[in-house]
């Protein structure tokens, strides 16, 4: 009795395949029972449809409250985390948190020079330091080396910084560019600098020069794209002297970095946006928190909640095995995920009910026909068991696999929505456009031959022994 959908659904699954024996017309009762379910499940969720989220403008300067309230929402996530695993040590993300509120009367200022290898980052950090500027400087790890960890290392600099000056030697590669959209989305100051024009010819260096700014506008503002000469190399020159001898030396031209350090002093002199710079570098602080919590808890309910999707996945190969109507196989099914819903949701401290359960499970069952899921998955199934005569002449062992399969899929959409709902979500309303793009996702990245090969030969195994008995 405490998990009345499974049972009750099951039961009327297994009443409705015995009746079959005496009355054909069992069939059409079946196919209307589920039916009707999807109908009504339908119009229930179109009514409970859930408003579009409000995505963060990053061009709105951030306001104090703002910031405050990133540190609280990442303070949340830190205690669902603790009381989700009390007894592990999440100090490290506590001691962050509690800095952070002191990080407002900050006046120090910290730049990022970043970069690619060979680009001048260490040359314009040694001239920087040799100025006037009230301002400390790192110099990150080079990027798009290949190597996934510099790139990350990089990027936990650049967001620890309250600006960052960007160097290349000619226009953007795409790699380049995705990185810097990253960047401006985390509310990174930006300063991209084109460096080494000593190389190009005065058109060639106006030209790359003007496409930057081009392609990088409006996330990076045309007086922040600059152009210098942080290291020129020696030109050679040729001199005559007076009785006609000609002596050839090199010359060291000075380096052109004088537009740089005057927008950089501007930058410093003006309150409201030293201001914005260190809020901002707060904020992206409280949001990573925030982000390494969530993946923590997501990966603890996960743990919780993979062993509950494959007891059901089991019980719905079980129950359609028993069941010699295609119909009646379809409402097993929608049974059983009624129930790994409840308790799936309950993982995830999400309170649904046994009625919001049901409209769930037959809406997900309408999608899964909508688009195709159920006749794609089990000619697929079949392919599989042709290659074993045995297992393919087995009665009910396509519907079967295909029930556990669909289940699986079913859970794995499920998680997925959970994971993406907002922290201690009371809500009683279902999304039902974003649960049918997760399950549509779910279904493509799980429909590989081998994987179904892999699944259809666990539930033969798991469904083997009650076949001998």
């Amino acid at each position: 009795m405490q998990k009345p959908i499974l049972v009750g659904g099951l039961g009327l699954s297994l009443g409705l395949a015995v009746l079959s024996r005496w009355q054909a017309s069992v069939f059409d009762l079946g196919e209307w029972l589920f039916w009707g379910a999807i109908a009504a499940g339908g119009l229930m969720l179109w009514k409970q449809k859930q408003p579009a989220a409000i995505t963060d403008d990053v061009t709105n300067p951030l306001t104090k409250k703002d910031v405050e309230q990133a540190i609280n929402n990442a303070q949340d996530w830190v205690k669902a985390l603790q009381a989700e695993a009390p007894d592990q040590d999440f100090s490290q993300l506590t001691s962050k948190l509690t800095e952070l509120p002191q990080q407002f009367d900050r006046t120090e200022i910290m730049g990022a020079i970043a970069g690619g290898r060979g680009t001048g980052k260490t040359t314009l950090k040694q001239y920087l330091e040799k100025s006037d500027l009230n301002v400390s400087f790192i110099e990150t790890q080079p990027l798009f080396t290949d190597l996934v960890s510099y790139d990350q290392a990089t990027q936990s600099q650049v967001f620890a910084a309250d600006f960052v000056l960007f160097l290349v030697t000619g226009d953007l590669m795409a790699s380049q560019w995705d990185t810097l959209k990253h960047w401006v989305q985390a509310r990174q100051k930006i300063i991209l600098l084109f460096n080494k024009q000593d190389q190009y010819q005065s058109e060639q260096r106006e030209l790359i020069l003007s496409q930057l700014r081009r392609h990088v506008f409006p996330a990076i503002a045309a007086q922040n794209v600059i152009g210098i000469t942080a290291a020129p190399q020696p030109i050679k020159v040729k001199k005559i002297e007076a009785d006609g001898t000609e002596t050839e030396y090199l010359e060291q031209p000075e380096a052109d970095l004088e537009t740089i350090q005057t927008s950089l002093q501007q930058l410093l002199d003006n309150p409201e946006i030293k201001q914005q710079l260190v809020w901002s570098t707060i904020w992206r602080t409280a949001r990573l928190v925030q982000h390494q919590a969530k993946e923590q808890l997501t990966q603890l309910r996960r743990q919780k909640a993979m062993p509950i999707l494959e007891k059901y996945q089991w019980l719905a190969a079980g129950a359609t095995f028993a069941n010699p109507v295609a119909a009646l196989d379809l409402l097993a099914t929608a049974a059983v995920t009624g129930q790994m819903i409840v308790d799936l949701g309950t993982v995830y401290q999400q309170r649904i009910s046994l009625s919001q359960a049901q409209t769930i499970a037959t809406a997900l069952g309408k999608q899964m026909i909508q688009l195709g899921l159920v006749e794609l998955s089990t000619q697929a199934i079949a392919g599989v068991l042709k290659t074993n005569i045995v297992t393919y002449v087995a009665g009910g062992a396509v519907q079967g696999i295909s029930a556990a399969y669909l289940t699986h899929i079913a859970g794995l959409s499920l998680i997925q929505y959970f994971q993406e709902q907002p922290l201690q979500s009371q809500s009683e309303t279902i999304n039902l456009e974003k649960l049918g793009r997760i399950l549509k996702t779910m279904f493509e990245q799980n429909q590989r031959s081998k994987f179904l090969q892999s699944f259809s030969q666990k539930v033969l195994e798991r469904r083997s022994p009650q076949t001998a008995t």
